[in-house]
């Protein structure tokens, strides 16, 4: 209390100080490339809070002059505001004038007349001091330089859209004007394992694209490299040795005409596949918008559906089932953000009736897209006749191939030719050992909605010298495009040349070098379209084993060697994930359970590290979650390769459903502190503190009083008694729980157990509402400083920044709050962007805000059980559906969940609790087997 105290004194004298010096004041001083103007004026707070929280400052200047603003406001009370949190004097607000510094960068030494917008105009005349002044000039561009690198740090962490902007931005300063980054952007050297890079790359990660623009923005290429190196040889894998399956293994036919190396996505029916397509439909075509409303979507499955040519048929729903067996999604890799080796394998009921359907769609999309070069041609591969529907930009990109009642629709030529090649079963997925022993796992006669199969092929497949090299190469490449868009709206802003990257690179807008990389290609111009030379436009580059890969550079080699290494001593294998997800009808309003079941299967625990040395071993024992439990957690767990020295115990963590101990998080030291502080939860041990006693950060805390009660540092408060542990913020909540707490005995192993109730139901929602509305209107608010900043920093016109930015970004911004970006104007003031999903008022915004969570979830059960070979997990969802009128697209998974164990009776769901499978619910649906399945030898 007594910190509070002084907290708050202190905070009091330093917004006296602010107040006596807030007065107005200017400055600038004359510079090459550019001088430095400092502008600081007091606002109303009406103008201050409007403009402030969507970035809506502008800074004009009669003649182009005055270029790359940054508005900093209130950031002094802010600071306070996220030290301080409900300790800030109430007072404070009114006490702290609002005072905007306005810094910018200008040409030339006459006089500037600028207007400033705050939104209403305000003329300003400024005359530079044409006295030279290096000292004056340095110390304003170097304030100037914290407070824009600052903003752009700001604004990366209220978007929910990559950094695009921002990035090219500072890093051009840094390289053009000499900048060092500032403390808090200095990136330190990657120490990330080569295991976890090769993730990234993989997994398309945010991280790795950014930090390959701005690296290349830095110093563009290596003048010296070349592609002279042969291609490296593939990793020698160890050969993977599954259980024996017996010959009583059930195949289904439509596995015998996958590659091996294809990931394999299988739906078993037409209906299933109208089920998951319908289930994303709900949610527009992102099965993540579940979870949350994104603020972007980048259209992958939109743009596969489009490559593919697979459009809606209008009996498609009547005559699917009829005309097809069987159906699967099949690929090398799910890369759809830049194009990816995918295809729809059909197994035909009636041949004739599906070819004549698939052709119908081709020469239809073949005709809306004339006009963009559309073709339809005959190609030869592997001595059949092969159908292309594409254009140039391979925005179309689609072969077709029948064989027998196989009918292949794929975006990859590679994939056509191994599809011919195993029509035998040789070479294929179902002659595979692999997936012999995935069968006898989960066979067909589970009759899942869906099955997925990743075997070892395909993984090794992306760890081939093709995909590492490729995948890198491509990266570079969506960069590059990137970046020159970039820098065309930079220099035309600044009134250079832009029309040829040689004009971008004598500006400084791009590095020196940039433009022609070691394989050759480089940005070129099509049709008015950036593209690569050799790949094609972002969203829709060649797939990757369609690129031709000969030679390669000295650090390309040197790199996969790096990795050849890794896999060699660390990895050896690659271990094949099954996955298998049925479905049940619950009653008849759309509630439905999921029951998933995944396994890794043959598992080496070894090859993951210190991750899986955390676990201990599998157990029955558990602590029974304490009444009034909407969330429980636990896990077996040890110190392992982590903390050696912490012995077994179990940890488990609970979340009560009543009111959230305080308003959703709006004050405090950090978000993610504020935010538990406000959850009615707890965090215990047993029969050990284990890792408990390394929290909070290790700072130690107060005797144990009679009862075991302590308190440590962050307000957190510590019950101890008997052999268990516990933690929370509140301790009247440890009070409550923790005489509840026992040790029972489950019925099945695992070491983690997770059960989460209906919180749609619970007194918690509110709490959950609340804070997903947080989170929506920040990405809604997000978008919109976006586009303010195209048009303030690169001199898009505010009219087209939205396009503007779609276009860079190859995604569609959305409004998490369900609006639609619009321009509004008010007399006399310059045009902003809103959307029409923000409220006036915002208490009556969350009353009306629904977090998609909380529309479908209603309880979740799951295990995770880890053995010497094997990784199993066990989980069932309960959710409800919409009512959705039929519609059939191409599905897409962008998440992909479950687990497995050999199937058990069902556990009862927390409230409500719906029946389990098998006791007064519906069967599930049973469908017919396709034509000709069998048991195979």
């Amino acid at each position: 209390m007594c910190i509070h105290r002084a907290a708050a004194g202190l905070a009091m004298g330093l917004m006296l100080g602010l107040t006596a010096a807030a007065r107005a004041q200017s400055e600038a001083h004359v510079g090459e490339p550019f001088g430095v103007g400092l502008i600081t004026l007091t606002l109303t707070a009406g103008e201050a809070s409007a403009a402030a929280e969507i970035d809506g400052f502008a800074l004009t200047e009669a003649h182009g002059r005055a270029l790359y603003p940054v508005f900093t406001e209130g950031r002094v009370l802010r600071l306070l505001g996220e030290i301080l949190g409900d300790n800030l004097p109430a007072a404070a607000p009114n006490m702290l004038p609002n005072v905007l510094n306005v810094l910018f960068l200008f040409t030339g030494d006459q006089p500037l007349d600028l207007t400033l917008h705050t939104p209403s105009p305000r003329p300003y005349r400024l005359v530079p001091r044409l006295t030279p002044n290096p000292r004056g000039h340095q110390r304003l561009l170097q304030r100037w330089w914290r407070e824009y690198s600052a903003s752009a740090r700001q604004q990366t962490q209220d978007g929910d859209y990559p950094p695009i902007v921002q990035t090219y931005l500072t890093s051009m300063f840094s390289r053009r004007l000499g900048l060092q980054p500032t403390l808090l952007d200095r990136v330190p050297p990657s120490g990330r394992a080569e295991p976890l890079k090769v993730l990234d790359l993989v997994m398309g990660a945010e991280s790795l694209r950014l930090q390959t623009l701005r690296q290349t923005n830095l110093a563009g290429y290596r003048a010296d490299e070349l592609a002279d190196q042969p291609l490296p040889d593939e990793i020698s894998w160890q050969p993977l040795a599954p259980p024996v399956a017996g010959d009583e293994v059930e195949i289904e036919p439509l596995a015998m005409r996958v590659p091996e190396e294809c990931f394999y996505i299988r739906f078993g029916s037409f209906q299933n596949y109208l089920w998951v397509e319908n289930l994303q439909r709900e949610y527009g075509g992102d099965l993540e918008r579940m979870i949350a409303l994104r603020g972007f979507d980048d259209r992958g499955g939109e743009r596969m559906q489009q490559q593919l040519a697979l459009e809606s048929s209008p009996l498609a729903d009547l005559l699917g089932p009829a005309v097809i067996a069987d159906v699967a999604l099949i690929g090398r890799d799910l890369f759809l953000r830049e194009g990816a080796a995918v295809g729809m394998l059909f197994q035909a009921r009636n041949t004739r009736l599906l070819a004549r359907d698939l052709t119908g769609q081709r020469n239809t999309a073949l005709n809306a897209a004339k006009d963009r070069g559309a073709t339809l041609q005959t190609v030869q591969i592997g001595s059949r006749d092969v159908t292309l529907l594409a254009t140039p930009d391979n925005r179309l990109r689609s072969y077709y191939v029948a064989d027998g009642d196989y009918h292949l629709v794929t975006t990859s030529q590679a994939i056509v030719e191994r599809f011919l090649e195993v029509r035998d079963g040789t070479g294929s997925l179902g002659a595979s050992s692999e997936f012999r022993h995935a069968r006898s796992l989960m066979p067909t006669r589970r009759q899942d909605s869906v099955f997925v199969f990743f075997s070892s092929a395909f993984q090794q497949g992306l760890l081939s010298p093709q995909y590492q090299i490729e995948l890198r190469r491509r990266l570079q490449a969506a960069t590059d495009l990137e970046l020159v868009q970039l820098a065309r709206w930079a220099a035309r802003t600044e009134g250079y040349p832009a029309d040829t990257i040689t004009d971008l690179v004598q500006g400084q807008f791009l590095p020196t070098g940039f433009g022609r990389r070691p394989d050759g290609s480089g940005p070129a111009e099509t049709d008015g379209q950036l593209v690569d030379s050799l790949r094609g436009p972002r969203g829709s580059m060649t797939p990757i084993p369609d690129v031709p890969l000969s030679g390669v550079t000295r650090d390309e080699a040197a790199r996969f060697a790096e990795l050849t290494q890794v896999a060699a001593t660390t990895w050896r294998q690659m271990d094949p994930l099954i996955i298998g997800i049925q479905r049940f009808a619950v009653d008849r309003q759309g509630r439905e359970r999921l029951v998933i079941d995944a396994q890794v299967s043959p598992f080496a625990e070894q090859k993951y590290g210190w991750i899986t040395s955390l676990l201990g071993r599998p157990t029955r024992v558990q602590i029974q979650p304490a009444e009034g439990d909407v969330i429980t957690l636990q896990a077996a767990v040890k110190g392992g390769l982590l903390v050696p020295s912490i012995p077994p115990h179990h940890l488990f963590l609970g979340v009560q459903d009543t009111p959230p101990l305080a308003a959703a998080p709006g004050g405090g030291l950090l978000q993610t502190l504020r935010g538990l502080q406000t959850t009615p939860g707890y965090l215990g041990a047993w029969p050990k503190p284990g890792f408990l006693d390394l929290l909070p950060l290790g700072l130690g805390g107060s005797q144990p009083d009679a009862q075991g009660y302590s308190q440590l540092p962050l307000g957190v408060f510590r019950r101890q008694w008997d052999a268990f542990s516990a933690l929370a913020f509140d301790p009247q909540l440890l009070a409550d729980v923790t005489p509840r707490l026992a040790v029972v005995e489950a019925d099945e192993d695992a070491q983690v157990r997770l059960r989460i109730g209906d919180v749609s139901q619970a007194r918690l929602q509110s709490w959950v509402n609340s804070l997903a509305y947080a989170r929506a209107r920040q990405a809604s608010l997000g978008n919109v400083k976006l586009l303010h900043a195209l048009s303030q920093q690169l001199g898009v016109p505010r009219d087209r920044a939205l396009e503007a930015a779609e276009g860079l970004l190859d995604a569609r911004l959305i409004c998490a709050l369900g609006g639609e970006y619009h321009l509004t104007e008010q007399p006399g003031q310059i045009t902003l962007w809103s959307s029409d999903g923000w409220p006036d008022q915002a208490d009556a915004a969350l009353d009306e805000y629904r977090a998609p969570l909380l529309a479908w979830f209603r309880g979740l059960e799951a295990d995770l059980t880890m053995q010497h070979d094997q990784l199993v997990l066990h989980a069932t969802l309960d959710m409800q559906r919409k009512a959705t009128e039929p519609k059939i697209e191409l599905p897409f998974f962008n998440n992909l969940f479950g687990g497995s164990r050999k199937q058990a009776s069902e556990p009862k769901l927390a409230v409500p609790p719906p029946p389990p499978p098998g006791e007064n619910l519906p069967d599930s649906e049973v469908i017919p087997p396709p034509p000709g399945e069998k048991t195979l030898p």
